[in-house]
């Protein structure tokens, strides 16, 4: 059995995601069949992963109006005010730092030793394109009545 089959990323993030939502923002997110792309115009993070054998990334993607319901949660904003955009920024790195985080803890779990890069964020409208060798899987979820997705590219070797 290869390295790449005996991971199943979506075993794991089909439990990371939620849990994470659950917690950080008091909202049940449920993972959706609906597929189709994300509006390109979003708020997404992005962390790096690098070990002995495996390399990749873990992308959280957001429509606006979620990254702002999420940081008006986990920063208590005053009701009828919305966070700014700086706030928004920071939830959305720190949503996308636990979910790789623990990604990362059960990649470490299975003998792929990695660490993670610090989040980046990224506001505006633009497509990945994963590296020659990665696998990349999408889960599209639906939290707070909308659609949001972690996108996740590894490379085993």
């Amino acid at each position: 059995m290869t390295a790449t089959t005996a991971f199943d990323v979506g075993a794991h993030i089909r439990d990371i995601a939620p849990d994470v939502f659950e917690t950080m923002v008091s909202a049940r997110a449920e993972l959706t069949e609906n597929h189709a792309p994300l509006a390109l115009e979003r708020i997404s993070g992005a962390i790096g992963i690098v070990g002995d054998s495996v390399t990749g990334a873990v992308y959280l993607h957001l429509p606006e109006l979620f990254a702002q319901q999420a940081a008006g949660v986990m920063l208590a904003v005053a009701a009828g005010q919305l966070a700014t955009d700086s706030e928004t920024n920071d939830v959305t790195g720190e949503l996308t730092n636990i979910i790789a985080g623990v990604l990362k803890s059960v990649l470490c779990d299975a003998g792929y030793f990695c660490a993670v890069s610090t989040p980046s964020v990224i506001r505006g409208a633009f497509s990945v394109e994963a590296s020659p060798g990665m696998d990349v899987d999408h889960f599209y979820f639906l939290c707070l009545g909308q659609r949001i997705a972690v996108e996740v590219h590894l490379n085993f070797f």
